[in-house]
Parts: structure tokens; sequence; C-alpha cells
């Protein structure tokens, strides 16, 4: 009540100050205006005076219509200043009772949060003078204004650690991601049973990109559902096998999974914590856990077998560690989907899923669906899906391989929500920092030869690319035999893209070097032994140097790759 009188009390005070000075103005006035503004539009009034002065004017009177116009303008500024407090109270009032819970408003592409005292301040979603500005983790040449990437608010740039040159450039992720996928929750999640509910999967039998391609689908179906990810046991992974100390391996090792903010969305396990935890066996101590905690149990033939590969597996049939006998528990217990990557899309539908209908009412969006999954065959995420403990996805095996991009294979009829699954994976999905490290020490080199030989420079300040263009030539184990080409040919369909003398960085599993001798009779090649001292390649696990080379020849100034290789 003292805040209500005091506020009145000013409001008074300031009609009194506008009165006084257009009464002013009424008597002592010309033709023109009467009234100017004192301030820019970036400077603020003080709540006791008046946003308008009066001009100087000659002593002539007022007509009735001049008159009239300054009594809008007294209403006008009336208005204004009382509308002002109590938006200014109104929001004081919001804050206030928002302190200690979230009001989550969603409707179609529209979200909005009131966050709690861990989540920014409120005046983070008003409108202010720098909506029509790029945010600062905005990227691209002609990144959109603040106001139309709200969910940039809160995010900044990332960073590669412990490297001794600059390769910040290099970081095309954010770190943290902005306020609104920090508080994203998937609609698709199932919170009936209040317990934790499962994804397993294979690893594709492919290269390291069909891999790592198959593994991006899996968290983004595992986040989507509100599921723990659970990771395949270490094991040799194909072209992957260059440490003999050690053959077998896993996505942490080339990934950082356990970061606190991917967990968030995705919790992600090892097989064996999967299995000590829910198989209803503690197989290391070989006493029997609390029953009534797990959902799942290992039968009894399962046992032996999963006990003995849990930790790591091989491929090979014979091999008394075949990752089959894992896989063959999962598919017992669990939901198996029936799908492909050629064959089948996939589909997240809110209408559907609730509805248990894959007949949306909606033409354009059956239409988006229609033209998203062309030739394939929809698969709908559905209530039995949502309601199975573990789903388990057969995806080393020929008929439910998922070899495509995430974002061809799962979509989300929402573009809200499709959108954050793809920050997601770029935002969480990178390679450790001391492979970006290497590839920034060739890359550096690269761009200095240039530059001192011929005096190219970078044509992509913002991710540190260009002063060198960039090959792969895909050669030896490449199952399409009409891509194996001469080096003649290579030359002939790739001479119109670039610039004489300039520096080509070759990546290749052609070991003769005389293979290329058509292309270094114009340009100067450079291979990744040319940097093994340069990049310090000696030191680190041999099995980064694809992924190194995946780094460098993405900031070249053109690119030219091997169609379909993953790799290109």
């Amino acid at each position: 009540k003292n805040k209500h009188n005091k506020r009145t009390r000013k409001l008074k005070n300031i009609q009194r100050s506008v009165s006084f000075e257009i009464a002013i103005a009424s008597t002592k006035c010309t033709a023109g205006p009467v009234v100017r503004q004192r301030r820019s539009s970036t400077q603020q009034p003080s709540h006791h005076s008046s946003p308008f002065s009066v001009i100087s004017t000659p002593s002539s009177l007022c007509n009735k219509k001049q008159m009239a116009n300054n009594e809008q303008q007294r209403q006008k500024q009336q208005g204004r200043s009382f509308k002002a407090k109590h938006i200014f109270f109104l929001f004081i009032l919001l804050s206030l009772l928002s302190f200690h819970s979230v009001l989550y408003l969603s409707h179609h592409h529209f979200f909005f949060f009131f966050m709690s005292v861990s989540s920014p301040p409120l005046h983070k979603f008003l409108r202010s003078n720098d909506d029509d500005k790029p945010h600062p983790a905005a990227r691209g040449p002609n990144p959109l204004p603040q106001k139309l990437t709200p969910a940039l608010i809160g995010a900044q740039r990332g960073h590669i650690h412990n490297c001794p040159i600059d390769t910040n450039k290099l970081a095309y992720w954010n770190d943290p991601m902005g306020y609104f996928d920090m508080n994203f929750h998937s609609p698709f999640a199932s919170s009936s049973s209040g317990r934790t509910k499962y994804l397993t999967f294979e690893p594709d039998r492919g290269g390291w990109n069909n891999i790592r391609m198959s593994m991006e689908n899996m968290i983004v179906l595992a986040a989507a559902m509100g599921r723990t990810l659970v990771l395949p046991p270490d094991q040799p992974l194909y072209l992957l096998k260059n440490d003999e100390a050690r053959r077998q391996r896993g996505f942490t090792d080339f990934f950082n999974l356990q970061t606190k903010e991917l967990q968030r969305h995705v919790p992600i396990i090892t097989a064996e914590e999967f299995i000590k935890k829910e198989g209803g066996l503690d197989v290391v101590t070989k006493t029997k856990s609390n029953a009534k905690d797990q959902q799942i149990h290992v039968p009894e033939h399962f046992k032996k077998g999963v006990k003995e590969v849990m930790a790591h597996c091989e491929h090979r049939l014979k091999s008394e560690i075949w990752c089959g006998k894992l896989y063959d528990y999962y598919k017992e217990v669990g939901y198996v989907p029936s799908v492909h990557g050629e064959k089948n899309c996939f589909i997240f539908d809110e209408y559907s899923l609730e509805n248990d209908k894959t007949i949306h009412p909606d033409e354009n969006v059956v239409e988006n669906i229609k033209e998203f999954c062309g030739h394939r065959k929809a698969v709908y995420y559905n209530k039995q899906m949502q309601e199975a403990t573990l789903i388990h996805f057969r995806t080393s095996e020929k008929d439910y391989r998922i070899l495509n991009h995430f974002y061809s294979f799962i979509y989300f009829t929402s573009p809200t929500i499709s959108n954050f699954y793809k920050r997601l994976i770029r935002d969480h999905i990178h390679y450790h920092d001391v492979i970006f490290c290497a590839a920034s020490k060739i890359i550096h080199a690269l761009q200095t030869e240039g530059f001192q030989k011929h005096g190219f420079v970078m044509t992509d300040q913002e991710g540190g690319g260009g002063g060198f263009s960039s090959m792969h030539i895909r050669r030896g184990d490449f199952q399409w035999k009409d891509m194996r080409i001469s080096g003649e040919e290579w030359y002939d369909n790739t001479k119109d893209y670039w610039m004489d003398n300039e520096i080509l960085y070759i990546t290749t599993d052609e070991k003769n070097k005389t293979f290329f001798e058509p292309l270094a009779k114009h340009y100067e090649l450079r291979f990744l032994d040319d940097y093994e001292e340069v990049a310090g390649l000696s030191d680190l696990d041999p099995n980064y140097k694809g992924m190194i080379e995946s780094v460098v020849a993405s900031r070249g100034r053109i690119f030219v790759g091997t169609f379909p290789s993953s790799f290109s």
C-alpha cells in the first residue's frame, strides 16, 4: 500500500510537470511544431522530468489546431508514463512469483521461460536495443539478428583448450548452449513409470564415419525418447586398429560424452554399468543384487556369456568374447524396431503419439513427412516404443543398418524440436581437443606457406579456413569401382576449381605417390606425413589421423571429395 501511494505521488508530479511545460508551449508557439525530443532514442528520461522540451518561439499565438495537438501530446505523454510504471511493477511482481518455479509455455514453435534462480534473469528475454544485432555466437556471413535467434541467448562460442597456438576459430560449437537448450525437455519422453528406460545399439561394421553417423542417430533417438543410452563394449573398429597395444576402442576414445550438459539431455553409461545396475546379477562378485530395483534380468542361459563380453568384445563368431553374446541378450529382453536407413524414416510427432495415429489432420505436416521420407516407409514413434523398458537397435546387421546422417533419417514435425537436436549434436559430439589442436597446427603451416610463397590469404576469417585447398582421393578399400579413377582424370575433373600454383592438401589412402603426378605438375601437393613433426603426430593415438585429416580438409578454400565416400 505504501509503495502504491508513493507511486501515485510520483505520477502526479510527472503529470504536473508535463502539464506545466505544455501549458507554456500553448501560450508561446509558432505555426511550426510545439515540442521536440530532448534526448536521443538511446537516452532514458528521468522519472521526474518530461521527455519533451519547449522550443523557443516568437510571441505569436497558437491557433486552435495547434492547441489541440498540444493537448494530444499531453495525453500521450501522460499515458506513456502511467503505462511504463505499470509495466515495470508488473514485471517485478512476475519475477517474485517465479523465483523458485519455471513457467513453460509452448504452442507449436513458441517457447518462453520464466526461469528459477539458477537460470538467466528475466531481463535476458526482454526486447532490447541489441535485438537487431547478431548474437556473438551467431555464425555465417549474414547471421540473423538476436530477435530471430532466441536459442542463442546465453550461448557462448566454444573453445579448444591446452593448445600452444590459437585454435578457437576451429571450434564450430557453442559452450555453453543457450538458456533455451539448457532447459529443453523432450515431449516424447515417458514419465508414467518414473523408472529409467534404456536404448542399446550395435556399432556399424563399416569405416569410422559410418560408425560415427550411426552413433549420432542413436544419441538423438535416446535423447528424444528420454532414455539412457548404453554404449557398446569396447571392440576392434574397422580401420582403427593402428595401436597394437590397445586394439579395442570405444566412442569415448574420440568424443567427450560425459559432460554435465550432455548428460542432462541424454544420460550415457557403459554396457558394464548397465549390466551391474539392471542385469539382476552382480557378475563381478557373483552375489545377488537388489532384484526389486532392477528391471531387466539377464536370463540364466545368457549370464556366462554376458559376463565375458560386457567390458570388451570382438565381432568374430568363433571368438570367446563374441559381441553377439551381449546383443542376443538385448534382443531377447528388449523391443527391437525393424528399421533400415535406406528403407525407412523415423518420425517424431506429438499428435501421432498422443492419439496413437499415423494420419495427421494437418495436410502441411503430412506433405512435409512425404517430402522428407521420399520412397522410404515412415516409422512413427508410438506408445509401444514409449513404454518399452529397453529398445535395442541391431545396427551392425546388414538389414538394420542406419547409414544416414541423423537429420536425414529422423524427422521431427516441430521445427523447434528438430533444430534443438541439430544443435545438441553440433555442440556436444565433436572430437577431443587434442585432435583439433593437431589439425590446427597443420592448417597454420599450410596457410603460412601459401601466404609467404604466393600471397594466398584466409578466405574464411570466422572459421579459420582458406589459404589452401583440399581433396579427398579414396582408392584402397573403396567398394564403388567406378569411383576409382586415374590421376589424369582427377586433374581433368578438378582443374577449373584451383588457382595457379595453389597448395592442395590431399587426404588419401593411396600409398603410391606417383599416382598424383598429373596434379603435381600444376599444383603444390601436401600430405599428412609432411607434417609429422609440426603436428606432433608421433605422440598421438595413431587412430586419430583420419579425424585430424577431416578437420584439415574441411578448412580448405575449396574441397573436392570422392563420391559417395562417407569421409568426404
